[in-house]
């Protein structure tokens, strides 16, 4: 017999017998809920808690991270095509003759321009 054959007539069953049982045992249910009352509420006050602790920080953390896609990562790329843009223009401006002595393309030299070796006076 197939598996979903086997399945229908064991859902009825134990169907049947959770309502026979909610039959039978409807005043120790009723008793139990009603002074169950308390703790159940009690049980939704704890829940409400861990969600408190688990859902929310993973909120902030999407927050931060849709934050961070949103506005610093274009800021922080925009900065780094910046400063490739400046040393590029630097160098433009060294082949140009603008500036005498570079010693570091991220930082000119203040001091007095340097003589050129002897072998290229």
């Amino acid at each position: 017999m197939p598996a979903i054959a086997t399945k229908w007539p064991l859902r009825i069953f134990l169907l049947l017998a959770m309502l026979a049982a909610g039959y039978l045992f409807f005043p120790y249910l009723k008793s139990a809920l009603g002074e169950g009352l308390g703790l159940l509420s009690s049980a939704l006050l704890v829940l409400a808690y861990v969600f408190a602790l688990v859902a929310l920080p993973l909120g902030i953390f999407a927050l931060l991270k849709f934050g961070y896609s949103v506005f610093a990562r274009p800021f922080i790329r925009l900065r780094r095509i910046q400063r490739i843009r400046d040393r590029r223009y630097l160098r433009e401006a060294v082949k140009r003759g603008r500036f005498k002595v570079i010693v570091n393309p991220d930082r000119a030299n203040s001091g007095p321009p340097q003589s050129p070796p002897e072998a290229e006076r």
